[in-house]
């Protein structure tokens, strides 16, 4: 009887997966604590030791934490036809936008990896795969990539840093827009902004107002140049084949 009681008072057995479970919800709020061995043994209530029997360093387990959240977020569009290269790798990076702005804590803790597991690296290979056979050269294609993640990282970093310059430059309008109100475009030259000092900010003040309303979809419009530009390379390239 008394073994049967204290049978069940162990704590669960620990596991690899249980580990980068614990990680990754640490990495999402805390990534800095998520990045130390004792915080995350604390949390799953084992000594710092018993992570080593799973993991040989942080960087293994970074690698796996950041592995589970690519799994997690699906960046392959598995049921979408490759041949519109265009749709496909716009679906894929606005889901890499979707999973870095539901996990804000792991762009920084992205930020510590040293290298990467078959999760990202199947990812990346599935680009580079859609964008050269869609006509680009692979150093264009490894550039295009690289500028379209770095583009997705960075717009997710901007979101809060967007809605504190409109609230200080167009306090009226922020005002309005927190709200739930249609905020006036005369009011971007009406006492906030000097439409002297500023006459380009403020004609393109509405656009601006649009993207603070909606990060995700100004991203999709940044994302939208990039691919137009990849569209005229692509071209240019079967031009001179």
């Amino acid at each position: 009887m008394t073994s049967t009681v204290r049978a069940s008072n162990r704590p669960a057995s620990l596991s690899r997966e249980k580990i980068v479970k614990a990680a990754f919800q640490l990495a999402k709020k805390e990534p800095l604590n998520a990045l130390s061995m004792r915080k995350l043994a604390t949390k799953l209530k084992v000594t710092p030791m018993a992570i080593y029997k799973y993991f040989s360093d942080k960087n293994e387990l970074t690698a796996a934490v950041i592995d589970m959240q690519m799994e997690e977020s699906n960046l392959i569009p598995h049921d979408m036809d490759t041949s519109d290269w265009r749709a496909w790798i716009k679906e894929s990076f606005l889901r890499m936008w979707d999973a870095y702005y539901d996990a804000p804590g792991m762009v920084l803790y992205m930020s510590h990896a040293t290298g990467f597991g078959p999760a990202v690296l199947g990812w990346q290979n599935e680009i580079l795969k859609v964008l050269v056979n869609a006509g680009l050269t692979p150093k264009q294609a490894l550039t295009a990539h690289a500028a379209m993640s770095e583009l997705a990282t960075g717009s997710n970093i901007l979101v809060p840093i967007r809605q504190q310059g409109i609230e200080r430059v167009f306090p009226s309008i922020w005002s309005d827009l927190k709200a739930g109100k249609v905020p006036n475009p005369a009011e971007l030259s009406n006492g906030s902004m000097s439409v002297v000092d500023y006459p380009w900010l403020v004609l393109c003040g509405q656009a601006m107002l649009e993207d603070m309303q909606d990060s995700r979809r100004a991203f999709a419009n940044e994302l939208d140049i990039l691919l137009d530009g990849l569209a005229l390379r692509i071209n240019a390239n079967k031009q001179q084949g």
